[in-house]
């Protein structure tokens, strides 16, 4: 979407390189909980449709037709893909039993098989990293939710935890050795808890006076990420390694953070934001720590991000102009957005040559000239470097960049202009 900003007369229009928001349903119903398949090619998501009940669907990630999978008189909730793509699990309201149960249901369509049948309830499923179980918690007779995993074909439900304390939202590790979770202690606090996929004992990876929430594994398994309401007064992006140890802060700003989710390559956090645009926005932080990034920025309601198997997208809810939550993607590339103005306009700004080895001249197109802040970024976002600070001449001025190869942007500023170009470095 366009945007036109008038700057001392000057009419520019700033379109975004990445931070287009594509969407992938666009219907008078309300779409959540979005799951990439493992092959990258379709999104599964909940969806309350004309039956009156929220269903599993699918929708091809690159858009398309939805596909409904489901279609009984029965509540659907919390789908997630098979590591091998043929299955989508989830949990069911079931009215025969009167609880809620784990089913699945084959990616291609067809039958729903249940895979617990008792009289408690059980929520959120995940697959083990083989495929062969799934783990989620139930509230069972000790009148707490306790962590269970269960064989993906079905069968006898086996207890990891069992103590009076709650339990809920059970990870596997990328090894498939450990599930992580929320557990309510004797903190009274919610903290990150580790136990044995085979049974055993439970390990606290976080023990201070705040609540911790939603633990997703980093891909190398050495780091648990989270949301953490902390000293700031708002909930903040954590991670904490998963041997245990000092928790590190990932975000320290006066908004709330929610959802965090690892990239595939490890080195990048999303999650959503509630920020100065007054609704929740998809937002990226380095692994490592560093600045925010924000993919979206618009005056809707984004939240649960999560991001595709190549890491080149990411795919979320969205409360948009038809008044339902709908499913968009977006690049995971920073929002860095670039000025379309055309070089004879008063004030306007040229870079050249583009692509260059390293040497690129600035040129006014004004009667005088102007101090100027001139800053590289990387094709991430990130700040590389200031080029120059001070005055140009309208004839222009040649500036000299050591950089790698690759595609980085040149903000220009001056009292009246902010002004994105994007180039190329070739070597």
């Amino acid at each position: 979407m366009r945007r036109a900003i008038l700057f001392a007369g000057i009419l520019c229009f700033f379109l975004p390189l990445w931070a287009q928001e594509i969407p992938l349903t666009s219907d008078g119903y309300d779409h959540y909980e979005p799951e990439w398949s493992s092959d990258g090619n379709w999104i599964a998501y909940e969806r309350f449709d004309a039956t009156g009940y929220y269903q599993i669907y699918k929708v091809p990630s690159a858009g398309g037709a939805e596909t409904p999978l489901t279609s009984d008189s029965y509540e659907h909730w919390y789908p997630e893909w098979s590591p091998d793509g043929n299955w989508i699990v989830y949990w069911k309201d079931d009215d025969a039993t009167g609880y809620c149960q784990i089913y699945k249901v084959p990616s291609a369509g067809g039958a729903e098989t249940s895979l617990t049948s008792d009289s408690y309830d059980h929520y959120d499923p995940r697959w083990s990293p083989d495929g062969n179980w799934v783990v989620y918690y139930k509230k069972d007779a000790t009148g707490y939710g306790q962590v269970y995993k269960v064989s993906s074909t079905g069968g006898t439900e086996t207890p990891l935890t069992s103590d009076g304390y709650s339990h809920y939202d059970p990870e596997w590790s990328p090894d498939g050795n450990w599930i992580v979770y929320e557990r309510y202690d004797a903190t009274t606090y919610v903290q990150i808890y580790k136990v044995p996929a085979a049974g055993g004992a439970e390990t606290p990876l976080t023990s201070d006076a705040y609540l911790h929430y939603d633990p997703q594994w980093s891909p190398d398994g050495n780091w648990i990420v989270y949301q953490k309401d902390d000293a700031t007064g708002y909930y903040q992006i954590y991670k904490v390694p998963s041997a245990g140890g000092a928790e590190t802060p990932l975000t320290s700003d006066s908004y709330n953070h929610y959802k965090p989710q690892w990239s595939f390559d490890g080195n990048w956090i999303v999650y959503y934001k509630y920020d100065a645009t007054g609704n929740d926005q998809i937002y990226k932080v380095p692994s490592v720590g560093g600045t925010e990034t924000p993919l979206t920025s618009d005056n809707y309601g984004h939240d649960r991000p999560q991001w595709s198997p190549d890491g080149n997208w990411i795919v979320y809810e969205k409360e948009d102009a038809t008044g339902y939550s709908q499913i968009y993607k977006v690049s995971s590339g920073a929002g860095i957005e670039e000025d379309i103005i055309s070089n004879n306009q008063t004030g306007a700004i040229s870079v050249y040559p583009n692509p260059t080895f390293g040497e690129i001249i600035i040129h006014l197109h004004s009667s005088m000239s102007r101090k100027i802040e001139v800053d590289v970024y990387d094709e991430s976002g990130r700040f590389v470097q200031q080029l120059h600070n001070g005055y140009i001449e309208k004839n222009g001025k040649k500036l000299k960049m050591d950089l790698p190869a690759g595609i980085y942007f040149l903000r220009l500023r001056d009292e009246n202009n902010n002004q994105v170009k994007k180039f190329i470095i070739v070597r």
